[in-house]
């Protein structure tokens, strides 16, 4: 294997890695918000904004915005299920 080739095969590794990592979040924000869902049956307005957020952050270019937009929405999501559970 050329120098090439090893370059064009680590590049392949981290977008696998970049894809492996968004699909976690996409799974972590989509468990978020059905358990909202399943505590709060009321807070499918507050889901549908989370939810046009989230398709604002993936259309970011920048890496430092996206990384910022999926970890507010994930932060965002945590506090709203731990305000929901203080609520009972």
């Amino acid at each position: 294997m050329n120098r090439k080739e090893m370059k064009e095969n680590n590049k392949e590794k981290v977008e696998i890695k970049k894809i492996c990592k968004l699909r976690q979040n996409m799974i972590e924000i989509l468990s978020l918000m059905t358990e909202i869902i399943e505590k709060d049956e009321n807070s499918l307005n507050y889901i549908k904004d989370k939810l046009i957020s989230l398709k604002e952050i993936l259309a970011f270019e920048n890496k430092e915005n996206f990384r910022w937009g999926i970890n507010f929405i994930k932060e965002t999501l945590k506090r709203r299920i731990e305000l929901l559970e203080n609520k009972k």
